[in-house]
């Protein structure tokens, strides 16, 4: 896809009369506008987007300083369960943690213990401690629960069960709860409910989610044609690989064995990469679409089996496995939900949706499948499918509910966040999109500690970029403003791509303009998203605006911004937006090009 400057005027009607052909692209303050000076008022030049992007950003103007800053304080609030003999351990104080961020004791700020649902008064001796902001002694608290259906992977008898047993156990909610759902097919996102706090809502909402088709079968008849590849392979050997399970015999053999992976397993490694990338990232673009709710935050993660090793997915063989290119495993491949979870205090509650026998695993003890060090170790699907549960549930401090503990997955996890420790601190932020390891334990005292592990110093460019995927994805979230932008038909540019006119009318009242050197400025970016019909998005280039007023712009002044984007010609979805740096506050339009 490309954008490049768009000098004429439409030819085609449209329906909002800022954006009108034929009319003048500036009003109002039209003349004491300016855009840099190398480039034409009302254009974007230079985005090139294809597997890669790149755009030139727009040069700031010349002698343009502006007063002022945006102060962001942010608590990270860390949620911990501590437990003794299997039992939850109450009455404790700060003194009783320490918390350590990258390996060095920090101070907590901020301490309050959850009991029941019920805040706790702070012990007197020690009111140096703050509550968690906005949590008042004595308060009840909510919890929002975040559901994600994955209707990619699993079998839809097998998740309709699930399913049937969360809609039995929604009475479980109390008054200050409340629950959202969404689903993903492999492709789209659609949001079944808003957060709601309404029973018959939420019965509807998952009800409808039972009658969405799922696309297990297709995966599972690829999966069986590449087995059937794979066995002809094993025959001229004269015997399967994964046959081999002694350590002598195994080292004997690859010893004169190339033990990179075939071309049909590299091939097969990459589509379940692929496959399982695309769900896991789009679960935690449903994490960003809902990151503010009031009280604490829990997803509770209806997973239909993903891998946490490609590579060992497609061979059963953990030496030749990790000699696979081009994929990623564990928490590698993990991390986009994992960070999103912890950077949004989301505590994430996997549900193993197949299933086959019975357990509620706590992953504070279990190893299973990440650290496999010995020749010839090889996890069957069923345990990478499990590994990857715990891997999530570990790093964000849930459980992971597995087997038949499934169809009991919503009471299991609504009794467990009810009573809990809220652990809070102020880093010294720096944006740069680092992440930080976080621990905690027991100072002088026995028992177990759970809590999330990490938290992420995004950028707020990487914090805006997050939401406009989420836009693009899900629709707007309820901090983004409209943005009025059309599409025109546009023409055919070579073979198998297109043209699309665009114009953006940029509300210049609704941004931030502040004392400059001469006159008013505003500080702005431009981003630009774009997925596919097949669920696929590319990177989303940031182009930096910098307008200059001679006087402050009245509140409803705008400017008419004009482009045009070079895309295949297929069907996409389009996501503009304006973000103003200065009061943080973002303006989106979600727009559809069909094809020619």
């Amino acid at each position: 896809m490309t954008f490049g400057p768009k000098n004429s005027p439409s030819s085609n009607p449209t329906s909002d009369p800022r954006l009108a052909p034929g009319k003048p692209a500036h009003r109002r303050i039209a003349p004491v506008i300016s855009l840099p000076a190398s480039r034409p008022a009302g254009t974007l030049a230079g985005l090139l987007l294809a597997f890669s992007a790149w755009m030139a950003p727009i040069s700031q103007a010349q002698g343009t300083h502006t007063f002022g800053d945006v102060i962001d304080v942010r608590v990270v609030n860390i949620e911990v369960v501590v437990e003794e003999d299997g039992q939850k351990v109450h009455g404790l104080d700060p003194s009783n943690f320490v918390l350590e961020v990258d390996g060095q004791e920090i101070p907590i700020e901020y301490f309050t213990e959850v009991l029941g649902g019920i805040s706790r008064k702070v012990d007197p001796s020690t009111e140096d401690e703050g509550a968690v902001p906005a949590l008042a002694p004595g308060e009840a608290v909510g919890t929002s629960y975040l559901i994600f259906i994955d209707d990619y992977f699993p079998i839809k008898q097998d998740r309709d069960r699930v399913l049937d047993g969360l809609i039995e156990q929604l009475p479980n909610l109390q008054p200050q709860d409340r629950a959202a759902v969404v689903a993903f097919d492999g492709k789209r996102l659609e949001m079944l409910s808003n957060w709601s706090q309404s029973l018959p809502a939420l019965t509807r909402s998952l009800q409808k989610a039972k009658s969405r088709d799922t696309l297990a079968l297709q995966r599972i008849a690829r999966n069986r044609a590449f087995e059937t590849n794979q066995d002809l392979g094993e025959l001229e050997l004269g015997f399967d690989l994964r046959d081999l399970e002694s350590d002598d015999t195994y080292a004997t053999f690859i010893a004169g064995y190339d033990a990179d992976l075939n071309v049909t397993e590299e091939r097969y490694a990459r589509l379940v990469f692929g496959q399982a990338d695309r769900a896991i990232r789009a679960a935690a673009a449903t994490l960003r679409s809902f990151a503010g709710p009031p009280g604490r935050k829990v997803m509770l993660l209806l997973s239909g089996g993903w891998p946490s090793d490609p590579s060992l997915w497609a061979t059963g063989d953990s030496v030749r496995s990790a000699r696979g290119r081009g994929t990623t495993r564990g928490q590698g491949l993990l991390a986009p939900l994992i960070e999103t979870a912890n950077l949004l205090s989301y505590t994430i509650y996997p549900v193993d949706v197949p299933g086959v026998s019975a357990s509620l695993v706590d992953t504070s003890q279990t190893t299973i499948g990440l650290n496999a060090d010995r020749f010839g170790l090889a996890l069957d699907r069923e345990h990478q499918e499990e590994a990857a549960l715990f891997q999530i549930a570990r790093e964000t401090g849930g459980k992971a509910l597995l087997n038949t503990n499934r169809i009991r997955a919503f009471e299991a996890v609504v009794a467990d966040t009810r009573s809990y420790y809220w652990l809070g601190f102020t880093p010294s932020w720096k944006g740069d999109d680092s992440g930080h390891r976080v621990a905690v334990r027991l100072r002088d005292r026995n028992g177990k500690v759970r809590a999330r592990r990490s938290f992420s110093d995004l950028s707020r460019s990487t914090e805006v970029n997050m939401m406009v995927e989420s836009t693009l994805r899900i629709g707007n979230p309820p901090s983004v403003a409209p943005l009025r932008a059309q599409i025109e038909r546009g023409s055919r540019a070579g073979i198998g791509k297109r043209k699309v006119p665009i114009k953006i009318a940029i509300p210049l009242g609704q941004l931030t303009f502040l004392p400059a050197q001469e006159g008013w400025a505003a500080d702005a970016e431009l981003r630009v998203a774009v997925l596919d019909r097949k669920g696929i998005t590319t990177e989303i280039p940031v182009v930096p605006m910098a307008l200059t007023a001679k006087t402050q712009p009245a509140p409803d002044a705008f400017t008419v911004y004009e482009t045009e984007i070079k895309m295949r010609n297929e069907r996409h979805d389009l996501v503009l937006s304006l973000y103003d740096k200065a009061s943080g506050k973002i303006l989106s339009a979600k727009l559809e090009v069909p094809a020619l």
